[in-house]
């Protein structure tokens, strides 16, 4: 991922999975995810599952947990040398990679057919680096394959928008599109999208954040001031609570094939 980490680097490793209140290492608000991911390797019986930006290697080791057979190759590919030590401590295989560049051949096995996936990764790129990461997935993926991600988006701009300046305001890269929006974008990409559903939504809580990208108790309030003064008090994906604010990443689990 292009994005610099700065002070999120030091979440990462063993502390990844506690953040959030361990949303990323929670079996129940990975379990849909997981289901569709099951669903697609039945049908596919792909010999290679790529989990894309996999972190700490949480969802492979679920999907190894449920006991396909005959057992794919599972590759956890990612750019943080921490998140993929852990993923190696609990025996996943590791590629140090990133997503916008990986070749095909350093992850799949030869000559077999691939199921990739990938949980919250494509609001690193930013609006400018969305549809060359998109293409390269494609690029990489042969003609019938599927991918499944699940990515925070949402069904109203304004929503987008609002989540979009929060994460602008935390000196971060991240930015967040309507569902219509990535589903035409995918298309246009070279993806069909056969499923989009409904996945957990995240609850941010403004301290968590702050201790995330290292932002500090007078910035959160000018952040809280402002994106209330911008987008409401009491917005569908915003609120403000007596401490600081929350804010919810909405996500949608999406099934994709390879367009021929």
């Amino acid at each position: 991922m292009t994005h610099d980490l700065g002070e999120e680097s030091t979440h990462f490793g063993t502390e990844f999975g506690q953040l959030h209140g361990g949303y990323f290492s929670n079996p129940d608000v990975a379990k849909p995810l997981l289901d569709a991911a099951v669903d697609a390797w039945y049908e596919s019986q792909a010999g290679g599952v790529v989990d894309l930006g996999g972190g700490t290697g949480f969802l492979l080791s679920q999907l190894k947990a449920r006991g396909l057979t005959p057992e794919p190759a599972y590759v956890n590919l990612d750019g943080s040398s921490a998140q993929l030590e852990v993923a190696q401590t609990g025996g996943i295989p590791t590629v140090c990679g990133s997503v916008e560049s990986f070749s095909r051949v350093d992850v799949v096995p030869p000559g077999e057919k691939a199921l990739f996936l990938m949980r919250s990764v494509l609001h690193y790129f930013g609006e400018a680096g969305l549809m060359p990461v998109l293409r390269h997935l494609r690029s990489q993926s042969r003609a019938g394959e599927i991918w499944i991600h699940q990515t925070a988006c949402f069904e109203q701009a304004e929503d987008a928008a609002c989540l979009s300046d929060v994460y602008q305001r935390i000196h971060t890269g991240k930015w967040y599109t309507t569902v219509a929006d990535l589903q035409a974008r995918l298309s246009e990409a070279g993806w069909s999208v056969e499923e989009c559903r409904p996945a957990p939504t995240l609850c941010l809580e403004s301290a968590d954040l702050g201790a995330r990208y290292g932002v500090g108790a007078e910035e959160l309030r000018r952040i809280r001031e402002t994106v209330a003064a911008e987008f409401g008090e009491q917005s569908p994906v915003f609120r403000l609570t007596p401490e600081g604010f929350q804010a919810d990443l909405r996500y949608h689990i999406f099934v994709c094939r390879a367009s021929l």
